[in-house]
C-alpha cells in the first residue's frame, strides 16, 4: 500500500513542478540557502541536480553563486530523480541527499505509522458501530419479549 501511494505522491509532485517550475525554484534555491551554514566551507562543494534543474542552474549559475561564498560547482545526476537536489563535499565523501525522493522514503516510516493510526481508528469505529447495532438490536428483543409478556399478562 505504501509504495502505491510512493507513486500516486511522485506522480502527482511531477505534475505540480512542471505547473508551478517557479515556485520549485524558489524552494530549491531556499532549501540550498538554509543549508549553506553547515557547508559552506572553503572545500570542494558540488550541488548535484536532476536534468532539467541542472540545465535551468548552468544557464542562472550566479543565483548559485550568491549562496556561496566559497567555490561551488555543479553537476547532472547521471540516474535521474524528480526533484531536490544531493550536495557532495571533499571529493563525495560527505554527502547530502535532499531529493524529493529521499525526502518521501525518510517520511515513509512516519506515513506508515499515520495510515496505521487511520486505519486502526476505522477498525474502532466499525467495532463500536457493530456494538451500537448489536445493543440496538438486543433492546428490540427485550422490547418485543416485555410487549408479549404483558400481552400474557393481560
Amino acid at each position: 500500500m505504501i509504495s502505491s501511494l510512493k507513486t500516486t505522491l511522485i506522480n502527482h509532485i511531477k505534475v505540480e513542478l512542471e505547473k508551478n517550475h517557479s515556485a520549485y525554484i524558489k524552494y530549491l534555491l531556499n532549501s540550498i540557502t538554509k543549508i549553506t551554514k553547515i557547508i559552506d566551507k572553503p572545500q570542494e562543494i558540488e550541488l548535484i541536480f536532476n536534468h532539467k534543474d541542472y540545465n535551468y542552474f548552468i544557464e542562472n549559475f550566479d543565483k548559485i553563486l550568491d549562496i556561496f561564498k566559497n567555490p561551488v560547482e555543479i553537476n547532472e545526476d547521471r540516474y535521474d530523480f524528480i526533484g531536490g537536489f544531493k550536495i557532495s563535499l571533499v571529493g563525495g565523501v560527505i554527502s547530502y541527499d535532499y531529493t524529493i525522493d529521499n525526502l518521501i522514503d525518510k517520511n515513509s516510516s512516519f506515513i506508515q505509522m499515520e495510515i496505521a493510526k487511520i486505519l486502526n481508528d476505522t477498525e474502532i469505529k466499525e467495532t463500536e458501530k457493530e456494538y451500537e447495532e448489536f445493543v440496538e438490536e438486543q433492546k428490540k428483543k427485550i422490547t418485543e419479549y416485555l410487549v408479549q409478556y404483558d400481552q400474557i399478562q393481560i
